[in-house]
């Protein structure tokens, strides 16, 4: 069988250069071991071959010719077969360069997860080609980087003959149309045959003329078919095991502390006090949690009727007021908080504003509930931005009616991203799924009812909200009001006790008084 580093790396004008990630440190053991010392771990070479001691060494400088590795410490046969079987052995932790003997560098593949492999193959010049469609361009401030969710490698185009290659594959090709037949040159051939291996270029299912008609297999998978490239590439880069990433508490703003405060400092200006439940009524007169979870729906109709400020105090306080501050160890401002739902590393990033055409004890306007003081801010009393927030959120909901109240949770990105790396919009997310079923379940026990906006408007809601959208941004939104009649469960066939959520709207409506 031959080796994926053998084919071509030892002849030719051009040169497969390869090399070490940068993150591979090489120890010599007093024993005579190598140890790689790499992101996934640590390899142990047991009294290797001088050869391949010495290669190993010029790989962590930087890529090298292989050939002239070999030979420039003593190598021939017996020593390129052994530096062979420990490059595959190693394989996760090698970079190819695809250059020329003059130094130019064209293009480098990296592996970037421990499963990465390479398996090179020749590229028919009549073979449709084309950029894959996961396949996304970006910089890092020093060159190009391509990559895709689909693959364990990324490719660096250190040229600018590489990104013009990389310009040709925007369609379906051959690469005799790409780069000539025979091809002008032979290094970018190479090039493509690396980016194919590493399934950022992908091939056609056959050749076809013209090569636009050429099917290709990420195309018509099914398992792919549901995936947009960015939804794919964030789900990939909020987990592990497909990228090389720092990710998790990395503090990539410092160990020090979180630019955002834990609570938003109170804003100047008037402030509408909040009543504040009493436990003792609450046990009184709300169901059972089951009761709650059962009863839950996703209201589309609502009466208009508008919601009191003590059932929008009761609401708030029991789902988003700060319980508790944790204090740092010097005494100084508090570092974390405790609210009635769960944030993933007590970030508790989301703020909540309320928007409402107003009532009897409530002027209509934008609101910003401050947790601590327990208290609604006004943003914002023009009428016809409340218009258009409330519009677009019924618009967004399909619902019927108007809903009293629009609450729109927005996140300040800096008290997450300041700590986390990778999961950070993720964890995000989560958060404000745990915040609006607890304000679901909590609405429905009061007889309320809710529906979440499937998505808002970033540009309407900053304006409205006056934030700076790259720094405080809404996530989610959800109407509360009173439910208007509904249609009914037609066309939904009963299974696995569906009466329930029946004897649970009976319970709320006697114990509400609905």
């Amino acid at each position: 069988m031959v080796s994926p580093f053998e084919a071509g790396m030892f002849s030719g004008p051009w040169r497969s250069l390869l090399s070490l990630r940068e993150d591979v440190h090489v120890e010599e053991t007093a024993e005579g071991d190598l140890v790689l010392h790499g992101r996934w771990g640590d390899v142990l070479l047991r009294q290797p071959d001088p050869v391949v001691r010495g290669v190993l060494n010029r790989m962590s400088l930087g890529p090298i010719s292989l050939s002239n590795a070999v030979s420039g410490h003593g190598g021939g046969a017996h020593g390129a077969a052994a530096v062979l079987r420990v490059l595959d052995r190693i394989e996760p932790l090698v970079v190819r360069t695809v250059g020329r003997s003059d130094g130019r560098l064209l293009v480098s593949v990296a592996p970037i997860a421990p499963a990465a492999r390479l398996r090179p193959e020749p590229l028919p010049a009549d073979r449709p080609i084309r950029l894959s469609r996961f396949a996304m361009v970006r910089t890092d401030g020093s060159g190009y980087i391509l990559e895709s969710p689909l693959s364990l490698h990324r490719a660096t185009l250190h040229h600018p003959g590489a990104v013009r290659m990389i310009g040709m594959l925007a369609r379906a090709t051959t690469t005799a149309e790409a780069l000539g037949d025979p091809p002008d040159d032979r290094l970018l051939v190479d090039a493509l045959v690396l980016l194919t291996a590493a399934g950022l270029v992908v091939r056609g299912e056959h050749a076809a003329a013209p090569a636009e008609k050429a099917t290709f297999a990420e195309d018509t998978d099914p398992a792919l078919a549901a995936w947009s490239p960015l939804d794919l590439m964030f789900h990939t880069r909020s987990t592990l095991g497909r990228h090389d990433h720092d990710f998790g508490a990395t503090y990539p703003l410092g160990t020090g502390r979180s630019p955002e405060p834990v609570v938003r400092p109170a804003a100047d200006g008037p402030v509408i006090a909040l009543d504040r439940p009493a436990w003792e009524e609450i046990l009184g007169v709300d169901p059972p949690l089951s009761v709650a979870v059962e009863g839950r729906r996703t209201a589309r109709r609502y009466t208009g009727e508008p919601v009191s400020l003590r059932e929008l105090g009761e609401l708030l306080y029991r789902t988003a007021r700060v319980r508790s501050l944790v204090l740092r160890q010097d005494g100084e401002e508090p570092s974390a908080s405790s609210r009635p739902y769960p944030s993933g590393g007590s970030s508790y990033e989301l703020e909540i504003y309320m928007t409402t055409t107003g009532g009897r004890d409530l002027p209509g306007g934008v609101y910003h509930y401050d947790p601590l003081g327990h208290r609604l801010e006004v943003v914002s009393t023009d009428p016809a931005i409340v218009a258009e927030l409330l519009e677009n959120a019924r618009t967004a909901a399909d619902a019927s009616g108007t809903a009293a109240v629009l609450l729109t949770m927005t996140a300040r990105f800096r008290r997450v991203s300041w700590k986390y790396r990778g999961p950070a919009y993720a964890l995000m997310l989560k958060n404000l799924g745990a915040l609006t079923q607890t304000l679901y379940l909590v609405a429905t026990a009061m007889g309320l009812s809710a529906s979440p906006l499937g998505a808002g408007d970033v540009d309407t809601s900053a304006r409205a909200l006056g934030v700076d959208w790259r720094v405080e941004s809404s996530l989610g939104e959800l109407l509360i009001g009173r439910p208007g009649t509904s249609s009914g469960d037609t066309g939904r066939l009963p299974v696995n006790d569906a009466a329930w959520a029946e004897r649970a709207a009976a319970y709320l409506g006697v114990k509400r008084g609905g």
